[in-house]
């Protein structure tokens, strides 16, 4: 498509009003970084087998390749997540108040219902299982209620959690980020970088995290240099090669230095190994983003429509049923070899299926992210906004 039929909107960032331009290349290419960083996100909660000591030599080859490329590789995913959710949010964010109310109810219905949604069930599921287990549930009623609430047994459901809070705040957040010299934006990256964590936690989990706070921040600030992702797009396939080189030789010293690293809620790790591994997480970004725009082939374009819906439904209770039912065929360290495909796959035919027999449910459990919806990508439709208010990329919405 040429520059002449991108969409021109006008964006304010800041103090500045800037006029900007999203090709459709740029808009598919969100949607494959959607739908690849959905497929590691489910490989990160099928994890089966990792080093469990800083010695190299005490860790087995399936330890290692399950290190690489979750604890490695599939870690961009949380960090486009909330770029793509911060871009796409302050995208068409004018600072009114108005315009405040208006996002914080289009989040409310792509966001938080699906949060409370796939938060019930899973809680509710997991009463059951208890009774019928013969154990006693732990807690009142009222403590029950807040463990659906604040953190529900599926646990991919952080990221919305944290999402939500982010919208909330999202006018301290524009103030942030629209700091002279990028200010903002390298205090937050700060906190990242030395893995900081300010907020308190309510209820296991972080209130924010420092993570999807970064990135949440530079993708509002990316909206005065929207130009960069097709530049970025459009490196030659050797320079893309040589990022993705970059990317894994960050990921394989790091695990040299470090192989049982942890910084979930825990530190085990060095300083070095911490930098190494921020160091990927950035390489991996770019690198995805090449890949992803190499990528843009209609089918797969499609399939991203599927993702927000295979995000909310890959964790608990469905990875507590696989496990019980597939489980014994396979010894418990490979489980990830054997039922993360089977459970990517299923989830995405699922979606499918439902696209096709039962759209408004699919619809309303995803917030309008559906293949069909995410189709007119592919046929790079750019006579209305690709992203409208209740259906936005996946990958702003999801991790």
């Amino acid at each position: 498509m040429s520059r002449a039929r991108a969409i021109r909107e006008t964006v304010t960032t800041g103090t500045r009003d800037v006029r900007t331009e999203l090709s459709a290349e740029t808009k598919q290419t969100f949607q494959v970084v959607a739908f690849l960083a959905t497929i590691f996100v489910v490989a990160i909660h099928y994890q089966s087998a990792a080093p469990s000591s800083p010695s190299l030599e005490k860790a087995s080859a399936n330890q290692l390749a399950q290190e690489f490329l979750i604890g490695g590789v599939a870690r961009f995913s949380v960090p486009m997540f909330a770029f793509a959710a911060g871009f796409f949010y302050f995208r068409s964010d004018d600072g009114t108040f108005r315009t405040y109310l208006r996002k914080l109810r289009q989040r409310s219905r792509s966001v938080l219902l699906p949060y409370l949604v796939i938060g019930f069930v899973a809680t509710l599921f997991w009463v059951v299982v208890r009774l019928l287990d013969g154990k006693s549930l732990e807690g009142s009623p009222l403590e029950l209620i807040a463990t659906w609430l604040l953190r529900p047994p599926a646990e991919q459901l952080w990221f919305l959690r944290d999402l939500m809070v982010l919208v909330i705040a999202a006018p301290i957040i524009r103030q942030i980020a629209g700091l002279p010299y990028n200010l903002g934006v390298v205090i937050t990256g700060l906190l990242w970088l030395s893995h900081y964590q300010p907020f308190p936690i309510v209820h296991g989990w972080y209130l924010l995290h420092t993570e999807t706070l970064f990135f949440f921040c530079v993708g509002c600030a990316a909206n005065q240099h929207t130009d960069v992702f097709d530049r970025i797009g459009r490196f030659s396939t050797p320079t893309m090669f040589g990022f993705v080189i970059v990317w894994f030789d960050l990921i394989i010293a790091r695990i040299m230095l470090r192989p049982d690293f942890d910084c979930w809620y825990t530190s085990d790790y060095s300083v070095e190994s911490l930098l190494i591994h921020k160091a990927s997480i950035v390489a991996g970004c770019f690198s995805i983003w090449m890949v992803a725009w190499k990528s843009r082939h209609p089918a797969v374009i499609r399939l991203s429509g599927a993702a927000f819906f295979v995000y909310l439904i890959h964790e608990f209770p469905l990875r507590a049923t696989v496990e019980r039912v597939a489980g014994p065929l396979l010894e418990k360290g490979a489980w990830f070899w054997g039922l993360f495909p089977l459970v990517t796959v299923s989830c995405f035919a699922a979606a499918m299926l439902l696209n096709r027999f039962a759209p408004r449910a699919i619809a309303f459990l995803t917030g309008g992210r559906t293949p069909d919806s995410a189709a007119k990508l592919a046929g790079a439709e750019t006579r209305r906004p690709a992203y409208s208010a209740n259906s936005h990329s996946s990958a702003a919405t999801t991790h």
